[in-house]
């Protein structure tokens, strides 16, 4: 497989079932802002180390999202400001020292703004390491590494994870650490935010933590269900993605966000509550409606007299109010249903139909 294809689809699972809970906790603005402010924290390590390479910048990102983490809650607590505001002064500060550092004292340390910020997974396959005769992308061991720490995580403390993110108070009333399972979460996504530099960069991986899992849940409302969906989706966006920027000789993270927003707003529309599913239910519903009225006028007058008038197959249109097409689709459809048949001129029910129309007159107390 393409090195840098094998990051993509790394990253993308590394992210996704963090963004779920990043959702259903609705910290999804949080994750744009550790996303970012980590690059602080990079900044500064680096500045430290004095080393691109160095497993010091990884610890410098997490320890700057936590900060973020408590800055926000810090803030937000008080009476001052909202949450979502505390978010929106902290973040930009954070991030604003960030690309001041850069620009003022890295300009030539190759640490450049366009590079975090953006990414360029089509690199990937330029910095390896050799294991057991094999060379392997170091990213790629890099993210792999971390969704094993992911998965762990997610398995050990899933129980806990999903009372605490459902009901908080519940969840400390029976004693689950809440604030430290918080912060711990909170860590691995700057982990994963930092990790994700190499392929999307800082302000795309937004995008790979929240579009799959936001699909995801238009689909189902079951936890489990829900983080096997996000990794479904985040693989299937980043392949297409991947494919169309080869073809398209176009920014690959780019394109990955661009599909990511495409199949969100492609869920919006064919979701069990999306706007094409509800017309077509709607749509479905109104011909269920035209059918009981067509079996309900036929089953009263012929219970009356087989040969009625109001039966007649060029009458009923006038008697129904409709228009001939819709006579005959609706007659149609009962007949491949067995529920009517046609006698000379006349329509007739069935037995099946006139057991119909037995159901239909207890349903509607006619």
């Amino acid at each position: 497989m393409d090195d840098a294809l094998l990051v993509l689809l790394l990253t993308a699972a590394a992210c996704a079932p963090l963004g779920v809970f990043l959702i259903l906790r609705r910290l999804s603005m949080m994750a744009d802002a550790i996303s970012h402010t980590v690059l602080l924290g990079i900044v500064l390590a680096f500045f430290l180390t004095h080393d691109l390479g160095s497993p010091w910048l990884l610890f410098g990102a997490a320890l700057m999202g936590v900060i973020t983490v408590s800055l926000v809650e810090l803030l937000g607590k008080t009476s001052l400001v909202k949450y979502d505001d505390a978010i929106g002064v902290i973040f930009p500060l954070l991030f604003a020292l960030a690309v001041i550092l850069i620009s003022k004292y890295a300009g030539n340390a190759h640490l450049d703004t366009d590079m975090v910020l953006m990414g360029e997974v089509i690199y990937a396959g330029l910095n390896t390491v050799e294991i057991g005769g094999v060379e392997i992308a170091a990213a790629a061991l890099k993210m792999g590494s971390l969704i094993a720490v992911i998965a762990a995580f997610i398995t050990i403390f899933y129980k806990d994870l999903k009372v605490s993110t459902f009901d908080g108070e519940y969840a400390r009333l029976i004693g689950v650490p809440t604030s430290i399972l918080f912060y711990a979460f909170m860590s691995l996504t700057s982990l994963t935010t930092v990790a994700a530099f190499d392929a999307v960069g800082a302000i795309l991986v937004i995008s790979f933590f929240i579009a799959p899992g936001a699909s995801a849940l238009l689909f189902t409302k079951h936890l489990s269900h829900t983080l096997l969906l996000a990794l479904l989706i985040s693989f299937l966006n980043s392949v297409i993605g991947y494919t169309l920027a080869v073809h398209m000789n176009a920014s690959i993270a780019g394109l990955c966000a661009v599909i990511n927003m495409l199949v969100y707003i492609l869920a919006l529309l064919i979701s069990p509550k999306g706007a094409i599913t509800s017309y077509i239910r709607r749509c479905q519903s109104i011909r269920q409606m035209q059918r009981d009225l067509f079996l309900l006028h036929i089953g009263r007058h012929t219970a009356e007299h087989t040969q009625s008038a109001e039966n007649h197959r060029d009458e009923i249109g006038d008697h129904l109010k409709w228009d001939e097409s819709k006579v005959r689709r609706v007659s149609r459809e009962l007949m491949e249903r067995h529920l009517l048949r046609q006698d000379g001129s006349y329509y007739l029910l069935t037995d099946a139909g006139a057991a119909a129309y037995t159901a239909l007159c207890r349903r509607y107390y006619i």
